[in-house]
């Protein structure tokens, strides 16, 4: 078999508005069925092109199987899941688009309610729904509404983005347009690609709003890559040490803040320049304390000097 394997079921003509949804996968077989079904139950309002990171199970011939007229699977080797998306988008088409897990769900009719509030709302570039969380069965397990809606919000990742108010990724979805101006996404990130995407996308004048609707359901399972719940955190902190460098369009006593706390961030994991111990280093950066977790180390060691003295 070819190192690079293309299957395109006979085309017919497009529908005149369609979502166009990117799939990354590899080693998918579980959950795929379930995921391109999800897809498929919404009718022409959605086509989708797979890239495969040429499984070696049966991930490609599931979703031959359960491709139409219209939608492409791809299986060849990639660099891993920014790439294999970035592969996708560059080839599939399409005037609004998203991207999808191999083990998540479309919500019923989200398709259609996305489209529609794109056709209402020409001058938005972006928008966000819900999404349910399910288990590794399906079941029901919680919900989540993101709220993001300003350079300054996705970048205050201590006051907004993990206080439950960040956007999980297969409930976005944008124009065509805004990935061309953006630029595709980083490939230098293996788990906060997207964080380091939505930050682009409000620094390059994103217009972005929220559609009040569940769009699709996120599995948790024990085999998924989002699971590297530090990981992902380091490279967000990364980004946001970049961007912070950068100087963005902030108020200045936000970026203050958020620079403050990332500093602490940095020197508590080791990826900091400064050396020395902790309160030797609060003496000469007292704005540590506006971090919560700099103010329990505080607390917790005069707890201690105060037991020693009694």
């Amino acid at each position: 078999m070819p190192a690079a394997m293309k299957f395109h079921p006979p085309v017919r003509a497009a529908a005149a508005s369609q979502l166009v949804l990117a799939v990354p996968v590899f080693k998918a077989e579980h959950f795929l069925p379930a995921t391109l079904a999800s897809l498929n139950a919404q009718g022409d309002r959605v086509r989708w092109w797979l890239q495969d990171a040429a499984s070696p199970d049966r991930t490609a011939a599931i979703a031959r199987a359960l491709a139409r007229p219209g939608d492409t699977v791809v299986s060849e080797p990639d660099g891993g899941q920014t790439d294999a998306l970035n592969r996708a988008m560059a080839k599939m088409g399409g005037d609004i688009i998203g991207f999808i897990n191999g083990d998540d769900l479309l919500a019923e009719h989200a398709a259609e309610r996305v489209l529609d509030f794109f056709a209402e709302h020409p001058e938005i570039d972006l928008v966000y729904g819900s999404v349910d969380w399910i288990d590794e069965h399906g079941a029901l397990t919680g919900t989540h509404t993101g709220r993001i809606d300003s350079l300054a919000e996705v970048l205050d990742i201590y006051g907004v983005w993990w206080r439950d108010r960040q956007w999980v990724q297969p409930e976005v979805f944008f124009r065509r347009a805004l990935w061309e101006k953006v630029g595709g996404f980083d490939t230098s990130y293996h788990l906060a690609f997207d964080y380091d995407f939505w930050v682009r996308c409000f620094r390059a004048g994103a217009r972005v709003a929220h559609l009040p609707a569940t769009l699709t359901s996120f599995r948790r399972h024990d085999a998924q890559k989002s699971t590297a719940a530090e990981k992902a955190a380091d490279e967000i902190r990364m980004i946001l040490q970049k961007n912070l460098a950068e100087r963005p369009p902030l108020n200045p006593l936000l970026r203050w803040k958020i620079k403050a706390q990332l500093d602490y961030d940095l020197f508590q994991s080791g990826k900091s320049s400064l050396r020395g111990g902790f309160f030797a280093n609060l003496l000469r950066h007292p704005q540590w304390l506006l971090s919560p977790h700099a103010r329990q180390r505080v607390r917790a060691a005069c707890a201690r000097l105060f037991l020693s003295g009694r």
